[in-house]
């Protein structure tokens, strides 16, 4: 692969790649520090790319704590899963490093087939045989900032991005040329505009914008991050041999690891031994085996691209708030089922038949429409498996459960499932589920990050003095620090001007009212309105908070006091700390497709949580009552609509 890069880049300069211009490569070498002569066959290794005309450079992995503790690395019972994450890790940091948006990995064929037999072997189903993929996102790189889907919005921020969104200058001139003689033709200025040039926060995807009600206190949305660093396999399509040939063809040497024939070290060693010398049945073939796989990758598309159509279409997702990370789903009316008059019993029978074998697909479509919502409020980092979430569907889709019964009808209840709280919203004609961060468990330890604000990290503590109106001109402002990943769904990153230590917690209820009355009575106003419009009741208490961190010796024992300082997601801090500190936040990336063309929803949510528990207890009693009564029938009677029967 390097070889192919090296000659690419000489016969077509400024190739673009994943629509980013490529006008070199860089090769990253890794060495894992498990065997003897890792470190000299990398070096041959850097040698050989130079011989190409490519730049390079070994990142060796650290297995300093494990030696510490007196093990081996090699002995170690997850050592291939330890070193993937190590490898990933170093890799990441190096194309941060690096500024390079695109990882290409010589992946073939032969480990394909290879992957998707120990998978097909070890019991996994269709969505498992997928195989390695062609593109993904760089995994194990999670809360790496400019490495794992963020970072874009930085770049589009600069006065030359490296990745622009705007026309190109071809197509904008051939339109000023069409509009030159058009008399009836708006002004130049007035199509740029619309277009959008001039507008650094809406000109790249991602940006959200909420409507204006006088009646709401107005809330700039956070942005979604977007970017970071692609893999890439373009070698898939080849097998190991011909591989091979290209080299010999072109005099290029290669290295193999001597311990990839051991078959007694690894399943993939055992598998790749048992393929290479001995003749397996033709459904265990290479030729069948990927076939099964393109299949399988086939099959998951298309279920992927139907849970998003039906999504989009039937706008399920009504409003979306990322400063408090909430969402307002209505799924009432996936798959509402018609009444159809049936003109004989058979043809009762036939459609009865038909429907219950559509709801098998009915509910693996739902939970992936699901995990698709649960995306947009989970703090996890792995979306939990299909598998998993047979019970939301039972809560969310009754009519698509095995047990469903039309005569009685189930109470809505409160549920959590990954760390996302569900809470059901009756409106007038349906029901809807508000999605927020589930509260906190007292048995973990609350969501924490450190951020250092000055370099002189042990150097004092920050004090907001009435008498210091302005900094001291000794003091200079510097540069933002890493953005951390908080509670995995906000990047968070400050600058200071002073020496202090910031920590980033949820918004403690300890906290409130000291944080409250240090806010001008004008101020204090408006944040009782904005949480209680964008954050109220348990939502709040789930949003981050920045804390000052101070050291206090009490006699022989130290204590951490630690101070509110701001809401970063609500833009709310205590007077006077833009003077010494700055903060920015943004909500993590997450697919804008599926929010459509839905206008973003002004109603309270205090109002919508109002319309939780108590009423639907009543509204499902009365609902119950009726349909008993007149055989599954609801009447219009102690203030039920016929239009609430749906439910």
């Amino acid at each position: 692969m390097a070889f192919l890069f090296s000659s690419l880049l000489k016969i077509y300069k400024g190739i673009k790649i994943a629509d980013n211009p490529a006008e070199s490569a860089f090769g990253i070498v890794v060495d894992h520090k498990l065997r003897e002569e890792s470190s000299q066959e990398a070096s041959r290794v850097i040698q050989e790319l130079k011989k190409i005309g490519l730049k390079s450079v070994i990142k060796p992995l650290n297995w300093r704590e494990q030696r510490w503790q007196g093990i081996e690395p090699s002995d170690l019972p997850n050592v291939e899963s330890l070193a993937r994450t190590m490898r990933y890790q170093a890799l990441g940091s190096t194309c941060r490093y690096l500024q390079v948006p695109s990882l290409f990995f010589a992946h073939h064929q032969d480990d394909q087939y290879e992957t998707v037999l120990m998978r097909l072997l070890a019991g996994h189903g269709y969505r498992g045989l997928q195989g390695i993929r062609e593109a993904n996102a760089i995994p194990e790189c999670y809360e790496l900032h400019h490495v794992y889907k963020s970072g874009l919005l930085d770049n589009q921020m600069q006065k030359f991005p490296f990745l622009s969104f705007k026309p190109p200058s071809r197509e904008m001139k051939q339109l000023r040329f069409i509009l030159r003689d058009d008399k009836k033709a708006e002004s130049w200025d007035r199509i740029k505009s619309y277009l959008n040039l001039d507008d650094t926060t809406t000109r790249f995807p991602g940006h959200l914008s909420r409507g204006f009600d006088p009646s709401v206190p107005y809330l700039t949305p956070l942005q979604s991050e977007d970017g970071g660093v692609m893999i890439y396999r373009p070698l898939l399509e080849f097998d190991k041999g011909r591989l091979i040939a290209t080299c010999e063809a072109n005099g290029v040497r290669w290295f193999e690891d001597r311990t990839n024939t051991d078959p007694t070290l690894t399943t993939r060693n055992a598998i790749r031994n048992l393929t290479r010398h001995h003749t397996l049945p033709k459904a265990l073939q290479k030729p069948s085996v990927l076939a099964l796989a393109h299949r399988s990758r086939l099959r998951a598309q298309l279920e992927e691209a139907e849970a998003h159509r039906l999504l989009v279409r039937e706008k399920v997702i009504k409003d979306f708030d990322p400063n408090a990370g909430t969402l307002l789903i209505d799924v009432s009316t996936l798959w509402k089922e018609k009444m159809r008059k049936t003109r004989s019993p058979f043809a009762q029978t036939r459609e009865e038949a038909r429907k219950q074998a559509r709801k098998r697909s009915r509910r693996l479509v739902a939970s992936i429409a699901i995990r698709k919502l649960i995306a947009f409020v989970t703090p996890e980092l792995h979306l939990p498996p299909l598998a998993n979430l047979e019970g939301a569907v039972d809560r969310l889709l009754p009519q698509l459960s095995e047990t469903f019964d039309q005569v009685l009808v189930t109470e809505p209840k409160t549920f959590s499932i990954a760390g996302v709280l569900f809470e059901p919203v009756f409106e007038t004609n349906a029901l809807m589920w508000l999605l927020s961060r589930a509260p906190y468990s007292s048995r973990q330890p609350l969501p924490e990050r450190k951020l250092p604000g000055y370099l002189n990290y042990r150097g004092g503590v920050l004090r907001l003095d009435a008498d210091s109106d302005q900094p001291s001109r000794h003091r200079h402002w510097r540069g933002w620090k890493t953005a951390k990943l908080w509670d995995g769904r906000f990047w968070i990153r400050v600058s200071a001007c002073i020496a202090a230590k910031f920590h980033v917690l949820p918004f403690l209820p300890s906290s409130a009212k000291p944080f409250r009355m240090a806010l001008p009575p004008k101020e204090r106003s408006n944040f009782e309105k904005v949480l209680k419009h964008y954050a109220p009741r348990k939502v709040r208490y789930s949003l981050p908070a920045l804390y000052s961190v101070e050291e206090s010796s009490d006699g022989e024992e130290s204590k951490q006091i630690m101070t509110l300082l701001a809401l970063p997601t609500l833009g709310i801090h205590v007077p006077g700390l833009e003077r010494w500190v700055k903060y920015e936040a943004r909500y993590k990336n997450v697919d804008m497709t599926l929010l459509g063309s839905v206008k973003k929803n002004q109603r309270s949510k205090a109002s919508l949580l109002k319309r939780t528990q108590p009423l639907a207890k009543r509204q499902s009693t009365a609902l119950q009552s009726q349909r008993i009564r007149g055989g599954g029938q609801a009447r219009k009677s102690h203030g039920v609509k016929d239009d609430l029967t749906s439910l």
